[in-house]
């Protein structure tokens, strides 16, 4: 990445955020400050979704955490993470080169990004409500972080104990303008999910939903169930059939793996 063209190219772009840079830092979601976005190059302990240590060597990656306000309660981004993931499905499709391009992309619930099989991106979302006993629309403290794998080389991958791979885009742009393009775009999509919650979304998170047709094991803290998964609700939980009666799980609850 070009670091000061990019940096100036994004500031620009949202004149209203500050953009900031850091060359190496331990976690971009730690430390990025109200109303910015901070683009780490390398980061040292990147932390992914319930605890799980998340692998940003220099150069390689996309790894960036943008911070933001927005009027609405903590009960009305159940699902949002969802959002953020068919977002960046979106961005993608912004870079084809060929039309099956992204067709291989797909979102594992509730916000992993997998391609054949291996896992090249994450979200992890953080919400601090202003003021919890408001009656009124609170002043959401929102950070989104995102890690996408973009030049992992083979020893790299090979030293993760799953199964992982590069975003499938066969012409990368410069990071700079991937992020710029993400940013725009979930400023894009952030009113109309307060507005309509997933339903403008589903359609494209079913075209690349990883887990249609499978049976999957959920994993909980203290209980591991199986059956067969049944799409998400109109507040993004988890749907499995477990012996013929449905069951729901919120993203923060479980893990899920397919058998």
């Amino acid at each position: 990445m070009s670091k000061i063209f990019g940096l100036n190219a994004i500031q620009n772009d949202h004149p209203n955020l500050d953009v900031q840079w850091a060359d190496s830092i331990n976690s971009t979601q730690q430390s990025v400050k109200p109303n910015s976005v901070l683009i780490a190059d390398q980061q040292t302990a990147g932390v992914g979704r319930r605890g799980n240590r998340w692998l940003t060597p220099r150069g390689k990656s996309i790894c960036f955490s943008y911070r933001f306000k927005l009027a609405a309660h903590t009960n009305q981004m159940s699902g949002y993470a969802l959002m953020v993931a068919v977002t960046i499905i979106q961005a993608m499709k912004s870079f084809e080169t060929t039309a099956d391009t992204t067709v291989k992309a797909q979102v594992k619930w509730p916000n992993d990004l997998y391609c054949e099989h291996k896992k090249f991106g994450g979200i992890l979302i953080n919400l601090k409500p202003s003021n919890p006993n408001s009656t009124t629309p609170n002043q959401l403290d929102i950070t989104v972080g995102i890690g996408i794998n973009w030049r992992l080389t083979q020893t790299q991958m090979q030293s993760v104990n799953q199964p992982i791979c590069n975003i499938p885009l066969d012409k990368k742009p410069d990071r700079s303008i991937f992020i710029n393009h993400l940013i725009k775009q979930l400023n894009t999509n952030n009113p109309l999910f307060l507005a309509q919650g997933l339903n403008p979304f589903l359609k494209l998170w079913q075209q690349h939903d990883y887990l249609a047709n499978k049976t999957v094991r959920v994993v909980q803290d203290h209980a591991t169930v199986s059956g067969q998964y049944a799409g998400i609700t109109s507040q993004g939980q988890l749907q499995v059939s477990i012996d013929g009666v449905m069951k729901h799980f919120s993203g923060g609850e479980v893990s899920v793996r397919t058998i």
